[in-house]
């Protein structure tokens, strides 16, 4: 559940830290807060899940050069961070008109706090109302449920009084629409020109869609709760529908084709699935994955992310995972594969879901391989800048082929032989010198570059790189070991090294 901005920051308690909006102020009213942290840590935006409101002391911020305290308020916004609130009280300095702008470029809204006030107090208070919102609504959920159940059991699995007592309790328009957009029920009360908002929810029938549920509200606030209650109400209204659906045979073949890839059948059996989904057997697919620990419960907000972005996907829900295999029928798979990936990015970052998008293959009957470099490359672990919750195997492509034709044992000593004495400074003195390796090297040797995505100062860094070339013996760059050393930071860096 989310709590609206606005009304966070008009709670008795966050108004005596005499908050003032200082950049974004055009969003407050729009946001919504699912969870406060407060966090001095500077690399806090990979961990975010997007609409948490960041509380900082401010110390730390503050103290980075302009430039980089920039890139932070850029990560954050790409998190789709709700607000930043930094606390000034007490601080010798202000907030930087560096820091201000870029806030007001991102979209970000930025607040500037006053007076001390005990986060761990602010934060406790206003994450109390969330969970107390969403368990209100899970209540009524619950509710409607139980509701629904008796209904079922009384007087038989009929379709439209359901709807009328969904209608009845939420006070919303109420429809159950087939994927052929065929009203199955529907029950209206609330005039068309006072419609605020829609929310839409699959219904799974033998995990494939059976239907859809539209909830039509005058109150755009209520979005999350209607929301949360469409979700609980799935599977109740499965048991109904199920007496008057049918998977089509089409339905039952995508499934079945997407189980062959998983199993990695044989050729002929993937291309006879494929002649019956309707999917040509010359084109070029991709696997994408994805898991999360409610995944059931989000699959029906990730199943519209993945159609929007690629219409023709098939998809199949297997315990933990949901499988996808993408057909690829643009001009370039890889471009098109690209494309692909930058929309599914821009709208899973929201889904508490990770995935990762396999390479492409010639066809479906290759698609097992990109199945299991796609779980080859979750089980590597690696940190992805601006993976928005979806992971690209391509980012590692040199790590896959190690672990794939080398081993660990392999692996183990390859870093060993290129980095044992920096990853013995970093054991002996909790030191990061393989991390500013690595991310020195990625940016190209850039040192510029490489300060700013480690939140450093270039002075900073250019002392670690003195040590790191006095470790390694000599500045690497012109000299054939350099693509070596990429590598082995890279795996070093990741699970796949020893100890890691």
């Amino acid at each position: 559940m989310l709590l609206r901005l606005k009304d966070v920051l008009a709670s008795p308690l966050f108004a005596k830290a005499r908050p003032r909006i200082v950049a974004g102020a055009d969003q407050v009213p729009h946001n919504g807060v699912r969870w406060v942290h407060s966090s001095e840590v500077l690399e806090i935006a990979p961990l975010l899940r997007g609409e948490e409101l960041l509380l900082s002391g401010g110390q730390t911020l503050l103290a980075l050069r302009p430039e980089a305290q920039v890139q932070y308020v850029q990560s954050l916004a790409e998190r789709k961070v709700a607000a930043l609130a930094i606390e000034t009280a007490g601080l010798n300095k202000s907030l930087s008109r560096e820091l201000i702008d870029a806030a007001e470029a991102a979209g970000l809204p930025l607040i500037e706090l006053r007076a001390t006030v005990p986060f761990v107090e602010l934060a406790e208070t206003i994450n109390r109302g969330i969970v107390s919102a969403h368990a209100l609504a899970l209540q009524r959920a619950d509710e409607i449920s139980q509701r629904l159940a008796h209904q079922i059991a009384t007087s038989g699995p009929n379709l439209a009084p359901l709807i009328s007592l969904i209608a009845e309790a939420l006070e919303a328009n109420t429809l159950l629409v087939d994927l052929g957009g065929i009203t199955l029920a529907s029950s209206r009360g609330v005039p068309e020109d006072e419609i605020g908002m829609e929310i839409v929810s699959d219904i799974f029938v033998s995990d494939v869609v059976g239907a859809r549920l539209h909830l039509e509200s005058r109150h755009p606030s209520e979005r999350e709760l209607l929301t949360t209650v469409a979700e609980r109400l799935g599977s109740i209204l499965a048991l109904a529908l199920s007496q008057h659906h049918r998977p089509t045979r089409s339905q039952i073949a995508d499934s079945a084709l997407m189980q062959a890839i998983i199993r990695n059948s044989g050729d002929g059996e993937v291309k006879d699935l494929c002649t019956r989904v309707g999917l040509e057997v010359n084109v070029p697919v991709a696997v994408v994955i994805f898991r999360g620990v409610e995944l059931g419960r989000m699959r029906s907000t990730l199943e519209r992310i993945l159609r929007r972005n690629s219409p023709d996907i098939k998809t199949y829900l297997d315990g933990d995972y949901l499988y996808g295999l993408i057909p690829l029928r643009g001009r370039s798979p890889k471009e098109e594969r690209r494309k692909i990936l930058r929309g599914l990015r821009g709208e899973i970052g929201a889904v508490p879901v990770q995935g990762v998008l396999g390479p492409w293959v010639a066809d479906a009957t290759h698609g097992s391989w990109s199945l299991q470099e796609a779980f080859l490359t979750e089980r590597l672990a690696l940190p992805m800048p601006d993976s928005g919750g979806l992971r690209d195997c391509e980012d590692v492509v040199l790590e896959r082929l190690c672990v794939r034709e080398l081993g660990r044992d392999s692996v183990d000593r390859f870093v060993q032989e290129n980095l044992s004495d920096l990853i013995g400074h970093d054991t002996m003195r909790a030191g990061d010198l393989v991390a500013t390796l690595d991310a020195w090297l990625t940016s190209g040797c850039n040192s510029t570059a490489a300060a700013a995505s480690l939140f450093m100062e270039r002075q900073t860094l250019h002392k670690r790189l003195n040590k790191i070339f006095e470790l390694l013996g000599g500045d690497p760059r012109g000299t054939s070991r350099l693509a070596a050393l990429q590598l082995a930071t890279k795996l070093a860096t990741s699970s796949v090294a020893g100890g890691k």
